[in-house]
Parts: structure tokens; sequence; C-alpha cells
């Protein structure tokens, strides 16, 4: 692994965050905009370089989502856990073409949605609105379009390869 492929899901994770954390004042339809932002960095960075993309650094993103959003603590890091933990199993020891990448965003942006509609519900004691979730899981779609061009696909080695299971002898 190289040093850029440790340095650069760190640094693109965090700029994320700050970008989600800067005060846009969005309308209410919007609100859920913003802190999905950096999962759609945190999703690709784990197809691009797997194992470099640690679930500490995805913890600490929703944690700070959270603070900034001054929302319930935790809510942004289980969204980005649960992701998180999607498309690193749906990319173990794989390598993915563009419309199988774009599909697996789909599958687990709408999963996430359901979930983030699900914990909502529970927390508020009262069914959820759907069309911010919509909206944002839209616009997230849009934003993986465009991250997808501004970080390439990586070579043909899988995202992640796990050495320590091997069989012994």
């Amino acid at each position: 692994m190289t040093v850029s492929s440790r340095i650069a899901p760190p640094a693109l994770v965090v700029l994320a965050v700050i970008v989600c954390a800067l005060p846009w004042s969005p309308t209410a339809e919007m609100r859920l905009v913003l802190p999905l932002l950096p999962y759609v960095v945190i999703h690709r960075c784990v197809e691009r370089w797997g194992e470099a993309t640690p679930d500490w650094l995805v913890f600490l993103a929703g944690f700070a989502a959270d603070v900034a959003g001054q929302g319930p603590l935790g809510y942004w890091s289980l969204i980005y856990l649960c992701g998180y933990t999607m498309i690193r199993s749906a990319t173990a020891e794989r390598q993915h073409n563009a419309a199988t990448r774009l599909l697996l965003f789909v599958v687990t942006i709408v999963s996430l949605a359901a979930m983030q509609w699900s914990v909502s519900s529970v927390y508020f004691l009262r069914s959820a609105e759907i069309k911010p979730l919509a909206v944002a899981a839209g616009v997230a779609f849009a934003a993986y379009v465009v991250v997808s061009i501004v970080i390439p696909a990586g070579s043909g080695v899988p995202a992640r390869s796990n050495t320590r299971l091997q069989r012994g002898t």
C-alpha cells in the first residue's frame, strides 16, 4: 500500500466532514443532504482503497456530523458504520465494474434511507417524513456520480485482501 493510498482516504473524509459542518442553512427538505455527503466519500474511498479506510475514521466522521448538526450523538455514526459495513462486505476480494459499483451504491443508499427513516421514527416517537430522505438519497446519488469521476477506479487489485484468514498447517 502506497503512502498516497494511506493519506488520501482520511484527507478526503475530513474534507467532506468540514464541508458538511459549514453553516449552509439548508431548507427543511435539504437538511439531510449535507450529512450524507461524507458517506458518499466514505463509500467511494472504501471501493477505491479498501482497508486504507479504517472503521474508526468512519465513526469519527459520523460523530463530527452529529456534533456539527447538533443532532443526537451517534445517529450519523450508526448510519455511516452500517453503510461502511455493507460496502466492505460487498467489495471483499472483488473488483467491480462501473455499473455494478453504481448499483451497489443505489442499494446501499436506499437501505440507509430506510434505516434513517426507522431510527428517526423511533427517536421522535412518530413517523418521520419521507420526502427529505428521498431528496437526500437523490442528491447523494448525483454526488456519488461526481465523486466517482473525481476519484477514478484503482488498478485491477481487489479493494480488500484479508491475509489474516489463511488456512493453517
